[in-house]
């Protein structure tokens, strides 16, 4: 991410962005991509923000003033902005999984719900384009 050009200028939102779907697009080619996937969640540290970047269902949790902070949320098919972009790109949700089959709706790989030519990788059934927050940094992190 450090030859990222956003990274180098601060625009760390954009770099994470960025990252995630170039890994994503570099593991098409692997054989183990169609049929398998990984989520994926980071924390950026600056001196002044911690970034969570996650796609998936892992999770990043922030102790801040003895209290824990949920940074990320897991990307579930039957959440309601996951199945409408699930549901416009011509698959289902089914016992709350894509398809009947996979238990989440944003992962690396996966390719077998993916790759459709009308469609931006943003808006496939499964994308690996994360959801980021940002907070604040302080003293009591």
């Amino acid at each position: 991410m450090e030859k990222n050009d956003e990274f180098k200028q601060g625009y760390y939102q954009n770099a994470l962005t960025e990252s995630f779907m170039t890994l994503d697009a570099e593991v098409k080619g692997e054989i183990y991509a169609k049929e398998t996937g990984s989520t994926a969640c980071v924390v950026l540290i600056t001196p002044d923000k911690i970034i969570c970047a996650n796609a998936g269902d892992s999770r990043a949790v922030l102790f801040s003033n003895n209290k824990a902070i949920g940074l990320s949320e897991d990307h579930k098919p039957d959440n309601k902005e996951e199945k409408n972009r699930i549901e416009k790109s011509g698959h289902i949700v089914e016992d709350n999984r894509v398809d009947g089959n996979l238990a989440l709706s944003r992962a690396f790989g996966d390719y077998q719900y993916k790759c459709q030519a009308n469609l931006e990788p943003h808006q496939w059934a499964v994308t690996a384009k994360p959801d980021i927050t940002v907070n604040t940094r302080t003293n009591k992190d």
